[in-house]
């Protein structure tokens, strides 16, 4: 891949990173207007799980729309549609939005995890099998970056602007990571799907592929505890917060979420030298970061003092960039249509994981304290881990694993 391809990926990430703030725009600025407008904490807790699973069927359905439609033309529908929809909704009048809130948790549902199939297993088409490690990595810098600034603007621009104005910006994000997609020279990969071969058919042919794929098949599988863990500290922040730091919860808030950005931020810089050009240990990288991120969220929520604290999430965010890495950078060593397909499984894992996670945190909040729930939650995620962990190395070690995938499997 020659220097001006990079560059030109570069300007695809900033146009991806500029819906992404879009996305974490919304999820403040959303949140905040059905609590607002329903006045219920259940409705809000609904929304949320609606917008996971059509996530969830947007990751069944992954690999069929990688290997048969072109990406480029599905990426830029996602991002137009949900324009239109955020348009719509903020153009209509404060009290008939409320209706429009199950059409607007679906479309982002399901259209902003097939945007993300369709990028990540493109990337090794688009930078070269050999880059992919590099252009992960800047994937998800560009990420923390958009996670810390959404986030943090959130919330300001709803009480500067209002909600209108915050749904209209939001919108035009999308607009813009479409028009990035639409000018691109980038050359996205073909339809890998051929008239009436069922390669990408859903269900037996997804699983067969997985089961052929055992590496592939345990990063699902962690995956699916790693998010059912991560909701423990989602729904478990604010509870804590308010509990710790009565006086000012939303500032503990804004700096929990800040340091565990910076170290978001510094997971491409730590994976580059870990892996140092050579992806192959991506397995092992997935497993470690995995327990690394459930044990630091565990100690972030005892009574730490508060630069500990910071610390400890600094280290979280880095151990969680360095976890997507790894996945992600391993997934894409897989072959076409099998990579969408795998790409989707991930997604059907995390939406499921976190939807019942949440659904488990919240009920164990009512009876424990957030320490308790996190320690639970993502203590089992880090004795998976380290089960998994140990029974490779019994088995042999990551050698044999790392030899299969020199061929880079085609």
């Amino acid at each position: 891949m020659t220097t001006t391809d990079m560059r030109r990926f570069q300007v695809l990430i900033a146009g991806n990173a500029t819906s992404s703030f879009g996305s974490f725009l919304n999820m403040v600025a959303l949140h905040l207007f059905v609590y607002e407008a329903t006045g219920s904490a259940f409705a809000t807790g609904v929304f949320l799980v609606v917008r996971m699973a059509c996530g969830f069927v947007a990751g069944v359905f992954g690999g069929v729309v990688a290997a048969r439609l072109p990406r480029r033309a599905v990426m830029i529908t996602c991002d137009l549609v949900q324009a239109l929809v955020l348009l719509v909704f903020a153009l209509l009048p404060a009290d008939s939005r409320v209706h429009m809130l199950p059409v607007v948790a679906v479309s982002i549902g399901l259209l902003t995890t097939t945007g993300g199939i369709m990028l990540r297993s493109s990337v090794p088409d688009l930078v070269g099998p050999e880059n992919r490690l590099r252009a992960n990595g800047l994937l998800v810098t560009g990420r923390a970056i958009s996670m810390a600034v959404g986030f943090a603007c959130g919330a300001l621009l709803v009480s500067a602007v209002g909600y209108q104005v915050a749904f209209l910006i939001d919108a035009v994000t999308f607009v813009v990571s479409a028009a990035v997609l639409l000018t691109s020279p980038l050359r996205f990969p073909a339809r890998s799907g051929e008239p009436g071969k069922r390669s990408g058919i859903p269900g037996r042919a997804a699983v067969t592929a997985l089961a052929a794929a055992p590496a592939v098949l345990a990063i699902v599988l962690i995956r699916v505890v790693d998010a059912f863990g991560s909701a423990s500290h989602q729904v478990g922040v604010p509870v804590h917060a308010t509990q710790t730091h009565p006086d000012d919860p939303a500032a503990f808030v804004g700096w929990f979420w800040a340091a565990w950005a910076v170290g978001l931020f510094l997971a491409h810089q730590v994976a580059s030298r870990v892996y140092r050009g050579d992806p192959r240990r991506g397995e092992w990288g997935f497993v470690v970061g995995t327990a690394v991120m459930s044990a630091a969220f565990i100690a972030a929520f005892t009574d730490s003092a508060f630069p500990l604290v910071l610390l400890v999430l600094l280290l979280a965010g880095l151990a969680d960039g360095f976890t997507e890495i790894s996945y992600t950078t391993r997934v894409q060593a897989e072959p076409e249509p099998a990579r969408g397909q795998f790409f989707g499984m991930v997604a059907m894992a995390e939406n499921a994981g976190f939807g019942i996670g949440v659904l488990v945190a919240g009920g164990l909040l009512d009876l424990w304290r957030p320490l308790t729930v996190v320690g639970l939650m993502h203590g089992f995620v880090v004795v998976v881990a380290l089960v998994y962990l140990l029974t490779r190395l019994a088995r042999g070690g990551w050698r044999a694993g790392a030899e299969t995938v020199t061929a880079e499997r085609g």
